[in-house]
Parts: C-alpha cells; sequence; structure tokens
C-alpha cells in the first residue's frame, strides 16, 4: 500500500480525481510566493510566511496530481 493510500485509510486523505484548473492555480500561487519570499526588501518574518505558504501550496498541488484531497484544512 502506498503512503497515501496509509493516510486515506487513517482518514486524513480521500481519494478525488485531479482537477487541472485546481491544480494550475495551486502551482501558479505557489510559484509567485516563493518568488516574493525571495524580495530582500521585505522583513525576514514576511519572507517566511510567503516561503511558508509556497510550501503548502506546491504541497497541495503534489497531492491534488496524486488524485487525493485532505478531508480537512490542516491535514497533515
Amino acid at each position: 500500500m502506498r503512503y497515501l493510500d496509509n493516510l486515506v485509510a487513517s482518514g486524513l486523505l480521500k481519494a478525488e480525481a485531479p482537477a487541472a484548473s485546481e491544480i494550475s492555480g495551486l502551482i501558479r500561487t505557489g510559484v509567485a510566493r516563493l518568488a516574493d519570499a525571495g524580495n530582500g526588501d521585505r522583513n525576514l518574518e514576511s519572507r517566511f510566511d510567503l516561503a511558508d505558504n509556497s510550501a503548502h501550496a506546491l504541497s497541495m498541488a503534489a497531492v491534488r496530481i496524486s488524485g487525493y484531497r485532505p478531508t480537512n484544512r490542516y491535514p497533515l
């Protein structure tokens, strides 16, 4: 059994067909936030927040590409 299937069995994820528009939006958001995080004119806390949000968006894109969706807002 794959790792993500274990998360389905535990109730943290559910299987759901990938949606191209959702995935492209997550990738677009993740890439934009990562670029903003590299802006040295921003304060460190803002840069960290942007980088963290970028990682979350890109991770969610990977989960959705794999055909899964979290069952709640903070799954992992």
